[in-house]
């Protein structure tokens, strides 16, 4: 464990941390508690990001759907999955899922059928199988996938 530091010395700290890029509650607190603070001063220094709108849950929740969709391929399920390991709420969560255009959607979701169907070799009944539990372990439904991989074993 780091040497205690007192909640002044760890303000400058904590904004260069939220400075770097959006951070959820639960990162900073992680963090306030690394450094030594105690509960009381951990909610204070939380409470004053806050004020300085460095800390925003909506924004943070928002920007991690945006970039892990855009970025990394993530289906909604996944992200969504991530957002309540890092504690947001619900409502919020259902927020950021709506920062991703829905024939975006689609339209990832196409392009990983495809690129995947040629790289496994086998059978079109295995190929789908892999392509499948690809799918799935970004994070996109079995119900979003499922129609499209009919699609392609009908062509």
């Amino acid at each position: 464990m780091n040497k205690r530091i007192s909640i002044l010395e760890a303000i400058p700290k904590i904004r260069h941390f939220c400075n770097y890029r959006e951070r959820c509650h639960k990162e900073v607190r992680d963090k306030l508690y690394a450094m030594g603070l105690w509960k009381a001063d951990v909610d204070q220094a939380i409470m004053q990001m806050m004020d300085e709108n460095l800390l925003n849950e909506e924004r943070y929740a928002k920007s991690y759907a945006r970039g892990h969709f855009y970025h990394k391929d993530w289906g909604k399920y996944k992200i969504s999955v991530e957002l309540k390991s890092r504690q947001i709420h619900d409502r919020l969560i259902k927020e950021a899922l709506k920062e991703i255009d829905q024939e975006d959607y689609d339209a990832t979701i196409e392009r990983l059928i495809n690129k995947k169907w040629t790289t496994y070799a086998g059978n079109k009944f295995q190929k789908k199988q892999k392509v499948m539990n690809f799918l799935i372990g970004k994070g996109y439904s079995y119900s979003e996938i499922l129609p499209r991989l009919k699609q392609k074993l009908d062509n």
